[in-house]
């Protein structure tokens, strides 16, 4: 006869914070007093209208929320009026297919990308930025290692930044290039979004 199976009296675990909750705690773009969110390089009028673009992208991939909020408490921007207008009219419809696939909520996303572009271009870029080895010497010197190294070591800091980074969003590093190359496309091509 086959022997009952006792319940165990090891403790479970607690519950581990998930996809869909691990973002919870992120404030959303300021939809009351319309501060700039960060996009990271950018110019003027794209800063001003930042709000503006992670609301409507967030309505693109099915969340309405922000864009509603943004039109009840702030004025559209003039710019920005043919895309609302297409919106409404029902021109423009939101991509419930990426919408499925997203691993982090829709008016996040930008938000996430533009601070890893900010970090990548103020940190990362103006590090590597320096033309020459020589421009290492002095650094290199303090911390008693050879040019070469301090330069590899550089290469190796923004590797992992990137992995970091994409792995807490939920994505890969591909991933997270293809969403920073999406938020450049909003910038560059502005108020075409």
């Amino acid at each position: 006869m086959p022997r009952k199976k006792q319940k165990s009296t090891i403790p479970k675990p607690p519950p581990v914070e998930t996809e869909s909750n691990q973002f919870a705690e992120l404030p959303p773009i300021d939809v009351e007093n319309n501060q700039p969110a960060e996009l990271g390089p950018c110019s003027r009028s794209v800063y001003l209208a930042s709000n503006w673009i992670i609301s409507i992208d967030a309505w693109d991939l099915d969340d309405p929320e922000l864009l509603g909020i943004m039109l009840k408490n702030h004025p559209v921007p003039v710019e920005l009026r043919p895309v609302i207008s297409d919106i409404v009219l029902g021109i423009r419809k939101p991509n419930k297919r990426a919408a499925a696939k997203l691993k982090c909520p829709a008016g996040h996303r930008l938000i996430l990308a533009g601070i890893y572009r900010m970090l990548k271009h103020d940190v990362t870029d103006s590090t590597l930025k320096r033309k020459t080895l020589h421009d290492y010497h002095s650094t290199a010197a303090e911390k008693g290692i050879e040019v070469i190294d301090l330069k590899k070591q550089y290469l190796e800091a923004a590797r992992n930044l990137k992995s970091e980074w994409a792995s807490e969003m939920g994505l890969g590093t591909e991933a997270l290039d293809n969403l920073c190359a999406a938020l450049e496309s909003k910038i560059k091509n502005y108020p075409n979004i």
